[in-house]
């Protein structure tokens, strides 16, 4: 029994660490999506005063 706990415990750090890396991968994601989409707001803006 002592050995099967041992054998789980690599596969539980392995997902908790992929379950970490997709949620970082969402998150940096959406950021760039933010900054894309403010920056693309801000040209827009200054392209309107400029004309």
């Amino acid at each position: 029994m002592l050995q099967k706990t041992w054998a789980a415990f690599p596969f539980t750090k392995i997902r908790e660490r992929a379950f970490e890396g997709a949620f970082l991968s969402v998150a940096l994601i959406a950021m760039a999506g933010w900054v894309y989409f403010i920056t693309l707001l801000l040209v827009r803006l200054m392209l309107w005063f400029l004309n």
